[in-house]
């Protein structure tokens, strides 16, 4: 069996079990609850959103790319952003980055990546380049942490400064920026940032 035709037939045992335990869930998913949040993660998909959360489908809007960046050039989280601000009325957007980041560990071990690869993590080889210093005396599990929790800070203040963003909290609208890290060693979130205003960063927990 190809991984293909495994997804296939999973998907299928998964429909029949939803069925068997609740003959409305496909109806429910069409009267889904109002999204409260926007959840930034990465692409490598080793946060599973909705079990970590407990939450039912719909109740968290989530957009994923390589290393949970946050950028005015990517069109498709800008739609996304401006979906959840605009349209769903979103109060909190979270940047959720985690332990075992391929995208952190690429640009930590120095692997010779792509030119887009490179292009996408400009951000995160500055921020690596410009504590070059302090990462030094690090073990590597330590070094992974500590530009994973600086790319939330960067990814955060580099929400703050969006128009959707902006035109929310100049209009007065109730909108919280979190920083969280996701340990897999321990199975835990961390909040590390907060924001409810452009000028008011709070950094909940030290950098370490």
């Amino acid at each position: 069996m190809t991984f293909k035709e495994k997804i296939l037939l999973e998907s299928k045992l998964w429909t029949l079990e939803k069925q068997s335990v609740d003959n409305q869930y496909f109806k429910d998913l069409m009267r889904r609850p109002k999204p409260m949040m926007l959840w930034i993660d990465s692409t490598d998909n080793l946060v599973p959103v909705r079990e970590l959360t407990n939450t039912d489908p719909g109740e968290i809007l989530v957009h994923r790319n390589l290393a949970s960046q946050v950028r005015a050039d990517d069109i498709s989280l800008m739609a996304s952003l401006e979906h959840a601000v605009d349209i769903s009325g979103a109060e909190y957007i979270v940047v959720c980055g985690f332990s075992h980041c391929s995208g952190v560990r690429d640009v930590i071990h120095g692997k010779d990546s792509k030119p887009h690869l490179n292009r996408w993590l400009d951000q995160l080889h500055e921020m690596y380049e410009h504590n070059a210093g302090n990462m030094e005396r690090l073990s590597a599990r330590q070094k992974e942490k500590l530009l994973c929790e600086l790319n939330i800070q960067r990814q955060i203040m580099n929400l703050s400064n969006l128009d959707v963003v902006q035109s929310a909290w100049g209009a007065g609208r109730k909108l919280t920026l979190l920083g969280w890290y996701f340990n897999l060693n321990e199975g835990s979130i961390q909040e590390i940032f907060s924001m409810q205003k452009r000028d008011v960063l709070m950094q909940v927990s030290p950098v370490q």
